[in-house]
């Protein structure tokens, strides 16, 4: 089966059998793309996997952006026309939901929180670094809420853009919180600065929701880049996303006129 996290930076693709991730893809995410295009560009990754794929079965959707939703679909339709096509949203997770409005969830946190399932938890932190950093709670397999901030990158480029004297930089872990020079300070404030975001924000959630043993996972593009610099994080998981997807097609079976 083919997972698709659609963020509004980069999709990936995760393909699986048996449970098991067997090759990942990254693209760059285009607003714009049509049916034929993405159809065009996932049939290229597929014939040049070693060995090719010839024998896709099933496929899940996850987007943040609304517009490619359809695209996918049609283009996935037609690479598996007797497979089944899917879309995570609100409506079809399986679990609980204490969001108020939970059209506004983001299908990808959705998948996250499918993720902390699928490793037999109940409750969990999930922190998800990408072009927003989010922050998803879980309790008693209940999805609580969370937060959402701008990602390291995203930060980088708003200050970037909005400052005469700032340069763009190449974000590196920096050797001390004291940058002797722009572009070590540009590194401190924006990586362990989010660090202590993080921690600060764990912190407070846990008293706020009564999770004090509550586990805390780290996944998305940045997540091993700040490996190493906290001690709030519990385990690392850079396929969490692919992986809740994955679950979900396993798991949710499909209802008829509801995909």
């Amino acid at each position: 089966m083919l997972a698709v996290d659609i963020g509004n930076t980069h999709t990936v693709l995760g393909l699986f059998h048996d449970g098991k991730i067997l090759r990942k893809w990254r693209l760059t995410t285009r607003p714009n793309a049509t049916s034929d295009e993405i159809e065009m560009r996932v049939r290229g990754l597929l014939d040049l996997a070693d060995p090719p794929v010839d024998g896709l079965r099933q496929a899940v959707i996850a987007t943040v952006v609304p517009s490619l939703d359809r695209s996918w679909r049609k283009g996935l339709e037609r690479i598996l026309p007797q497979g089944e096509v899917r879309s995570l949203n609100g409506t079809n997770c399986g679990f609980p939901l204490e969001y108020l409005n939970p059209a506004q969830i983001g299908p990808d946190r959705l998948a996250n929180v499918l993720g902390v399932e699928r490793l037999g938890m109940r409750e969990a932190i999930v922190i998800d670094l990408g072009t927003a950093t989010t922050f998803d709670v879980v309790r008693d397999g209940r999805y609580l809420g969370g937060v959402i901030a701008p990602g390291i990158e995203t930060g980088m480029l708003a200050l970037v853009g909005r400052t005469a004297r700032l340069p763009q930089v190449a974000i590196e872990v920096p050797d001390l919180a004291t940058g002797r020079t722009t572009e070590q300070a540009l590194h401190s404030g924006l990586l362990l600065g989010h660090v202590g975001m993080m921690e600060y924000l764990v912190a407070r959630i846990r008293k706020e929701e009564g999770l004090p043993h509550a586990r805390v996972l780290a996944t998305g593009g940045w997540s091993l880049v700040l490996r190493g610099l906290t001690r709030v994080v519990d385990g690392y998981h850079p396929d969490l996303t692919l992986e809740g997807l994955e679950w979900f097609l396993r798991t949710r079976p499909s209802t008829p006129g509801r995909s």
